[in-house]
């Protein structure tokens, strides 16, 4: 019975998709129901993919293309950005223009990149090879195994940033505007540059100690309401968490 039910609700999902205009008004309901469940803002160019997971508290701005990800709460995405395949955790800032890139080419050994000489999917229509000879895509970078990008919590990613799939960005970490990022960021640390490469720490190894272990984004929103008069200045937090 359930066998059944999953094979159905697989043809519906394939004949929405393949319609243009069941598939924007599929959408539109998803968007509603999300936006009255999980106080969530789309602007109206906000494209959504169908197996997005929303924790609440969302905004996604204009021109916005959101597909296969999981958003956890506070967490927003300005205007023009494309965010594919990715698990972003709760409270990060995500700037205009911030994009994903997906897929790699052999750039050593190999006497070319395209794709048809090591690719089995034909990007161009046709291929040389009949084995896959190059890994294209990184594995899934989540407990779950669903995802190929990890964006932790407390995260500023500035404008322009490109991010190459399979990295993983540390939580409260600070990616500086129109970097490229190859290789995964330590939490708390500042990167820049094209490739994005370590600038300094945002704060001492103590005080990111503090806030590892503290982990304030996964507090109720009655503690983190309590103690955001305190989230100025970290050794005062720190001192407050201290006593209790």
């Amino acid at each position: 019975m359930q066998k059944n039910s999953t094979m159905e609700k697989s043809r519906l999902k394939k004949f929405i998709l393949k319609s243009s205009v069941f598939r924007k008004i599929s959408l539109e309901i998803i968007k509603n129901r999300f936006k009255k469940k999980h106080n969530i803002t789309f602007e109206k160019s906000t494209v959504l993919g169908f197996s997005c997971v929303f924790e609440g508290g969302n905004y996604f701005g204009n021109n916005t293309l959101v597909t296969g990800s999981n958003f956890g709460y506070g967490t927003y995405v300005s205007d023009n950005s494309g965010i594919k395949k990715a698990f972003v955790g709760r409270y990060t800032s995500i700037g205009p223009e911030v994009k994903i890139i997906f897929g790699r080419h052999p750039s050593h050994t190999y006497v070319s990149t395209h794709p048809a000489f090591f690719s089995t999917r034909k990007q161009a229509g046709f291929s040389f090879t009949e084995k896959q000879l190059f890994k294209e895509f990184p594995d899934t970078k989540d407990s779950k195994g669903k995802y190929t990008t990890v964006i932790g919590s407390d995260v500023w990613i500035g404008a322009r940033v490109s991010i190459m799939d399979g990295v993983k960005i540390g939580d409260g970490a600070i990616v500086a505007a129109g970097a490229v990022v190859v290789k995964d960021v330590a939490p708390f640390s500042i990167v820049g540059g094209v490739p994005a490469k370590h600038i300094k720490y945002r704060f001492n190894q103590d005080q990111i100690d503090f806030l590892v272990n503290l982990k304030w984004w996964e507090k109720d929103l009655n503690w983190i309401k309590k103690h955001s008069r305190y989230f100025s200045d970290i050794e005062y937090l720190i001192k407050i968490c201290s006593n209790g």
